[in-house]
């Protein structure tokens, strides 16, 4: 179903096509590694409240890249509080184990038992735990920032001090080192950016589910060249519009008058939202799935694969040449 281009190039032999309209990217995993920065917050979010609310740590490290994957996997945890959540509660629920092994294997079942409606069916999954009443209670989760002890603590984790002073308008509680947000690593060069640019004439924008202040501190470099009249921030949106809903890529494409799109992605959430606008409007999407950020490479391009993305690449950095058919005859 795929023919190979080079090692790391993977077309889907159905694809006819790369002339599109216009071309959206997601930012976490495509424009920005966020293996140290998104991901090192799930973790120490979830070390700071089991600590917080069970009074010991001995369950510090619980989270591993596997577990995080795997809850990201299901399509339905595009967002990092989400999944900083759905593994607390699974925490809360079987730790009187005692045994950070053993309650890792309880938390990777809870995973493997979730879907694309995520926190929903974590809390479904563990409803017959009574001891979780007063848990989330005190999580009071999806409650946001200032009533959500866990959007609280992540966001201060993940925009430090200062950052999360500016979007919020709140004092921090919780934390006041270094921002991990800091720890963002821009992987997409401004020459890619420009010609794709020049290739979309200016209709290239960003659909991701961080803010727009994130955005605009981690790609200071690129930030300009993308039309941010036309981009859309999902954190800084309603939540039901979260991925995998498809409001943001319809919502970019109808700014931009265009009829189809390139959109350029990580996640099952991503591909999943694609998917879902070309089931509701007809309308063509051409899938990217971009794979060099992920900790398991292999597995993300299996993913990708058996969800029938139309290309699979290593960097965003390759588009310009892919989409110029230097290399590629369709």
């Amino acid at each position: 179903m795929y023919k190979s281009i080079g090692k790391r190039v993977f077309i889907n032999r159905k694809l006819k096509s790369f002339n599109m309209d216009c071309a959206l990217f997601d930012i976490d995993g495509v424009i920005v590694d966020v293996r140290k920065s998104y991901d090192l917050a799930i973790k120490k979010t979830v070390d700071f409240i089991v600590k917080y609310i069970t009074g010991t740590s001995i369950f510090d490290g619980l989270v591993t890249e596997e577990m995080i994957l795997k809850f990201r996997r299901t399509g339905g945890f595009n967002n990092d509080v989400d999944t900083s959540y759905a593994i607390i509660i699974s925490a809360l629920a079987d730790y009187y184990h005692g045994n950070v092994n053993q309650l890792r294997k309880f938390i990777h079942n809870v995973a493997t038992k979730a879907n694309a409606s995520g926190i929903i069916s974590v809390e479904r999954f563990l409803s017959s735990s009574p001891s979780l009443e007063k848990p989330k209670e005190l999580l009071a989760y999806p409650g946001p920032v200032g009533q959500s002890i866990v959007a609280t603590v992540f966001d201060e984790l993940f925009y430090g001090p200062e950052l999360f002073k500016k979007k919020h308008r709140l004092e921090p509680k919780y934390y006041f080192g270094k921002p991990l947000i800091e720890n963002d690593k821009l992987v997409a060069t401004r020459t890619a950016i420009i010609a794709l640019s020049e290739i979309f004439n200016g209709n290239i924008a960003i659909v991701s589910g961080r803010s727009k202040l994130a955005a605009e501190h981690s790609l200071k470099p690129i930030f300009d060249i993308f039309n941010q009249h036309v981009s859309i921030y999902l954190e800084d949106e309603n939540r039901k519009y979260s991925k995998p809903n498809p409001y943001a890529i319809k919502k970019a494409m109808s700014d931009m008058n265009a009829k189809t799109a390139i959109y350029v992605g990580d996640s099952a959430e991503d591909i999943l939202m694609s998917r879902r606008i070309e089931e509701e409007t007809g309308v063509k999407i051409t899938f990217f799935g971009i794979y060099g950020c992920s900790n398991k490479p292999a597995d993300t391009i299996k993913l990708f694969k058996e969800n029938g993305a139309d290309a699979i690449i290593e960097t965003v950095n390759q588009l310009p040449n892919i989409l110029n058919k230097a290399s590629i005859k369709l």
